[in-house]
């Protein structure tokens, strides 16, 4: 067991909670498959000095990926990863990856700006979560 490649990073700016974009740090370097299950999450005291939010909040997070499944505090030794998020398929989550890069990489070049990919993005998953929800077929 090896301690994870995860720079992780805090953007203020966000309005997104520093716990939360550190639980999202993880998982997606589980799907880009930057770190594995068997490897070690940083030290809380690391990911507070890197990042420069409290203790308390890294430790925030690691909960969260604990109750998810996706990681254990082991006493005096670290946090593992042990499992991988709901609904993982590495293989098919980089094929998509791709072609969704490929497609902003379109949208760009035909000049759409990046706070209207955003919005664009973000109005489709809400639209398809509300369809999902309204038919019963909620796929995790």
């Amino acid at each position: 067991m090896t301690e994870g490649k995860i720079q992780f990073s805090v953007d203020r700016t966000t309005g997104i909670p520093p716990y939360l974009q550190i639980v999202e740090q993880v998982k997606e370097a589980l799907h880009i498959g930057k770190v594995a299950v068997g490897d070690y999450l940083p030290s809380v005291s690391e990911v507070a000095r890197v990042t420069a939010i409290n203790a308390n909040t890294v430790m925030k997070a690691y909960r969260e990926l604990e109750y998810a499944g996706i990681a254990q505090a082991l006493q005096g030794v670290g946090t593992v990863i042990v499992g991988l998020p709901q609904g993982t398929n590495p293989e098919l989550f980089e094929a998509y990856r791709q072609r969704f890069e490929d497609l902003v990489t379109q949208a760009r070049q035909d000049g759409l700006a990046w706070e209207s990919l955003s919005h664009l993005t973000n109005t489709a998953i809400r639209s398809i979560k509300a369809k999902e929800a309204a038919s019963g077929c909620n796929i995790s």
